[in-house]
């Protein structure tokens, strides 16, 4: 399951080195994830988190999903896949981006009860999707990469990608997100990471 209150409370764009300067150019197609994947483990989900010395919160996954990579990229082209959708709303535009498959804003309102206050915590994400090996309508390779564009301050850092690769019948997907923002750990995006996961395997989010 993805947790709620993490996802309320992601993160603004930046590497590393600095947690307001932005990970991406998205002027031109990003063919490179943020960091390399990590290994693939034989028979099981792969993972690991950790904390830059700058309080900068990441985590990164690595599977195999038994699923052919057409379909895995529709999951990731549903935003609800990578949400708790029992308190988020979406609202995505689709912009017309040279080089790129797809290329989305997505306005992302949560709703959080924090001590009997109901809150909202509304934040944008830039979202581009490339096609790196093989064609649009046998893609081999495509690295998709995101980023907090504008909204809260509770998030101050956020960005992340993936990197799906077919193989065969199958898809190897790999994921890495780096986040600051407030009551937002490193193990909260590991498991973040593994209900997304959960809802490529089962075909959709939880209602």
């Amino acid at each position: 399951m993805i947790p709620p209150i993490g996802l309320a409370l992601a993160v603004l764009a930046g590497s590393p080195s600095g947690t307001g300067s932005a990970c991406f150019d998205f002027s031109r197609p990003v063919v490179e994830p943020l960091r390399p994947p990590i290994p693939l483990v034989e028979g099981r989900d792969n993972s690991t988190h950790g904390t830059y010395t700058n309080g900068v919160a990441w985590a990164s996954t690595r599977a195999v999903l038994p699923i052919p990579i057409r379909s895995v990229y529709a999951k990731v082209l549903d935003h609800r896949n990578e949400k708790d959708m029992r308190k988020t709303t979406l609202t995505t535009k689709v912009l017309e981006r040279p080089g790129f498959l797809q290329f989305d804003l997505v306005d992302v309102v949560v709703t959080l009860h924090v001590l009997l206050v109901r809150m909202k915590v509304a934040w944008t994400e830039a979202w581009g999707y490339t096609l790196v090996e093989g064609t649009e309508s046998d893609p081999r390779k495509i690295v998709v990469s995101y980023q907090k564009v504008a909204g809260t301050g509770h998030i101050q850092r956020q960005c992340g990608s993936y990197v799906l690769e077919s193989r065969g019948s199958a898809t190897d997907i790999s994921m890495y997100e780096e986040i600051k923002a407030d009551r937002r750990s490193a193990r909260d995006t590991r498991d973040m990471h593994a209900g997304i996961l959960e809802n490529f395997r089962r075909n959709g989010p939880a209602r």
